[in-house]
């Protein structure tokens, strides 16, 4: 991602991107984009050991969709920073419309949703969100976490460390917009799961490289 040069910038950023945990709809493989539902019950032990990896860890900023699945999910793996977290609504996932709550048993069928499946940049789920401005939102997001937050952060700082906690369409496009030849499917993030990404400043600007974690 080229972001413009800035003097005195750290030389590098870690983003920790985390996916919010198992829902109802999750399970039961239903298209879940802005439909406001929460975690299963069982989801915090399923975030434990995600909470014992990021336990030691002290962040520069934090930030989380503003969606209850994804607030859920940040109370349960950082419960003592929970509250310097910056709810963002550029983060949330992509708008199915009329798509939400449904399979693909129950869509397979309509031309629409077959098209697309085929196309989804240019083809968009009635009442839904276009990938234009899916990927418009995100790309505002990064720039305002990089351009702004991350090259304020005083150069003695080690190397900044900003979580994100966010659904699996928004990590998916932010690491392929992070991460040189990488594309959108190349990418799999399971609920309840951390990747990180380590980010190198230089005269192109950010350029990302995944890193193993924890």
């Amino acid at each position: 991602m080229v972001i413009s040069n800035i003097e005195n910038a750290p030389l590098s950023c870690d983003l920790i991107f985390i996916r919010h945990g198992t829902t109802l709809w999750n399970q039961e493989k239903r298209y879940l984009g802005h439909t406001d539902i929460g975690l299963l019950p069982e989801a915090k032990q399923e975030l434990a050991l995600l909470r014992e990896q990021l336990r030691n860890l002290s962040w520069s900023k934090l930030y989380s969709s503003d969606l209850l699945r994804c607030q859920q999910t940040l109370t349960s793996v950082t419960p003592l920073q929970r509250e310097q977290a910056h709810l963002d609504a550029r983060l949330r996932e992509i708008d199915f419309g009329e798509w939400e709550g449904k399979t693909y048993d129950q869509l397979q069928h309509i031309q629409q949703y077959r098209n697309w499946i085929d196309d989804p940049q240019n083809v968009t789920p009635p009442k839904g969100e276009s990938w234009q401005a899916f990927t418009a939102r995100i790309d505002s997001f990064l720039n305002t976490c990089l351009l702004h937050d991350a090259l304020s952060e005083p150069v003695t700082v080690d190397v900044p460390q900003m979580g994100i906690v966010t659904h699996g369409g928004v990590i998916r496009y932010a690491i392929s917009r992070l991460i040189p030849d990488l594309n959108f499917w190349d990418t799999q993030v399971i609920p309840g799961q951390a990747i990180k990404v380590r980010l190198d400043y230089g005269a192109s600007g950010w350029v990302g490289s995944q890193v193993a974690f924890p």
